[in-house]
């Protein structure tokens, strides 16, 4: 393992932390439910020898056997739940993190955002959900039941050790370079879902262009990249499976000869001359495939591994940025904010997106930043939250130099993107966050929309970025959390895209009020905002074109 994955998996095991008691629960009803197996099949075997042996039919043995079957089934699931909601759990905590970062931080745009959190959340929650919990189940039944086979019987004992040393050795083998495989993986997916979703939002215009012939052939090279990668990730999962089969059918296959040899009175040892107990040797044919019930399990989810090495790396760089030095003043009251010169171009692209900007704004009121689908608009509100560094012209605070200005922009700045972002978690939790908060306390009363038509109010779980919620409500619930932890400037990218009129008014009217307290950006198509900004600043390809 390379210094990247030791650092990852440092990062993903600090993460379970979190979840611990849920893991320790797990891990208990995991042993119930082995010690479960382990006496049904003592009862199953005992009743199976008494009725071919001796032609007796004991129902109590069945009984018994069937009460101690169900209760390994009931420990299973209980297990399989705990372990399910302890990744979930640790996910959502992830996500938490990766929003805001993804937000203000980050360099991808809305759409690829999103394909972002789903794939690394989809990397992530099987690794915490499965294969940690089978590594853990693994080791639990291992030893248990090898605890017991050198008490019954200690070559069958070693038979299975042997098995269990081998596999996962043979695992890790395997598992060089996976990781770097689900690395590309990954990278391609998020690179080209994006591709892809592009061209799916402007194939009105790939048509009416009469360019379909080239863009078919050009998204049909990247469609071969993304499933020659996925192709290979795919081999390692059945490589992986082939091996374990492997070895599970020959340890297995050892134990039964060597049982039958010993049924026989053939097998040197202990029991040679005297045939061996017909019980006993149903009894060791009935936990073994049991022995590699987990291991099975732990295998499978080998490369859930690899996927999390993989999407761990692409994180840490993101969630452990090295923090900027604190500077004393940052709380100082803004008197404008002055732009002069500005050009800007992302890394690796020639197109500058926004040319030669100069503006002014006052340290209170309502300023629009309007112009075409592509003209800059958000990434003139992402550089005066300080999450983008111009390195090309000045963007100062009070006159201060740019680096100073910037830190003081991601401190006293709130950010609403255009498609607002939810926690898994309550209502209530989404519009207070930590802020200590009762039902009684003021808030936006725009929320009893929202509030009138949930049973559960303030306590309605919201998951998966707030599906339960209309858009219009998702942007009201982002609305109230602006107001609710107010930041000297507020930037708010397209506030009210494809919202209805009613809720585009309520939306109009409360970011006028707040711009009467601080200094409001709006990037937005919508025309009522025209008549009440103080200024307006129109954007045409990323150039100023008119400031009124």
């Amino acid at each position: 393992m390379n210094a990247k994955q030791m650092n990852a998996s440092k990062w993903l095991g600090k993460r379970m932390s979190g979840a611990r008691g849920r893991y320790i629960i797990a891990s208990i009803f995991t042993l119930l439910s082995a010690i479960c197996f382990v006496v049904f099949s003592w009862h199953l075997s005992i009743f199976a020898a008494n009725w071919l042996d001796d032609g007796i039919i004991l129902p109590r043995l069945m009984i018994y056997a069937s009460i101690f079957l169900a209760g390994r089934y009931l420990f299973a699931h209980l297990e399989s739940r705990s372990n399910y909601y302890a990744g979930n759990e640790i996910v959502a905590d992830i996500k938490k993190e990766l929003f805001p970062v993804l937000l203000r931080d980050s360099n991808l745009d809305s759409t690829s955002s999103a394909l972002y959190v789903t794939k690394i959340s989809d990397d992530l929650r099987p690794y915490f959900a499965f294969f940690v919990p089978y590594s853990v189940a693994t080791a639990v039944v291992s030893v248990v039941l090898l605890v017991i086979c050198f008490v019954v019987e200690k070559w069958v004992a070693i038979i299975l050790l042997i098995a269990l040393l081998v596999i996962p050795i043979q695992m890790a083998v395997i598992g060089i370079g996976a990781e770097s495989i689900h690395k590309k993986h990954t990278n391609l997916f998020l690179k080209y879902s994006a591709v892809f979703y592009n061209r799916l939002q402007t194939v009105a215009e790939i048509v009416n262009l009469n360019n379909f012939k080239p863009q078919y052939k050009f998204l049909k090279r990247k469609s071969e990249e993304l499933n020659h990668a996925t192709t290979n990730v795919m081999r390692v999962a059945i490589l992986s499976s082939a091996v374990l089969e492997l070895f599970v059918t020959i340890a297995i296959a050892a134990i039964a000869i060597y049982l039958g040899m010993s049924l026989m009175g053939i097998m040197n040892g202990e029991n040679y001359g005297k045939g061996y107990d017909f019980g006993t040797a149903l009894f060791l044919l009935t936990i073994t495939p049991y022995f590699f019930f987990y291991l099975r399990k732990f295998v499978s989810a080998y490369h859930d591994r690899n996927r999390a090495l993989a999407a761990a790396e692409l994180l840490i760089p993101l969630l452990t940025k090295d923090e900027e030095k604190p500077f004393s003043d940052e709380s100082e009251p803004i008197e404008d904010l002055h732009i002069d010169n500005l050009n800007f171009s992302y890394p690796d692209s020639p197109v500058k997106v926004l040319h030669n900007i100069n503006q002014e704004f006052p340290d209170k009121g309502l300023v629009l930043i309007k112009g075409i689908s592509g003209s800059g608009k958000s990434t003139l509100l992402k550089i005066c939250a300080g999450s983008l560094v111009a390195r090309e012209g000045i963007v100062s605070v009070n006159g201060k130099e740019n680096d100073w200005s910037r830190q003081w922009l991601k401190v006293n700045s709130s950010y609403m993107n255009q498609f607002p972002f939810l926690f898994d978690g309550t209502l209530k939790y989404n519009v207070f966050l930590n802020k200590d908060s009762n039902d009684k306390e003021s808030y936006p009363q725009f929320l009893n929309r929202i509030l009138d038509k949930k049973e559960d109010g303030w306590d309605t779980i919201l998951s998966h970025n707030g599906k339960q919620l209309s858009g219009g409500e998702r942007q009201l619930v982002t609305l109230a959390r602006m107001m609710l932890h107010p930041k000297p400037i507020a930037l708010l990218d397209e506030p009210t895209a494809n919202l209805d009129s009613d809720t585009t008014e309520i939306i109009i009217s409360e970011i006028v009020h707040m711009a009467q307290e601080r200094l409001v950006i709006v990037a937005s198509h919508e025309q009522k905002f025209e008549a009440v900004a103080d200024s307006i600043l129109n954007l045409n390809w990323g150039e100023k074109m008119v400031y009124a």
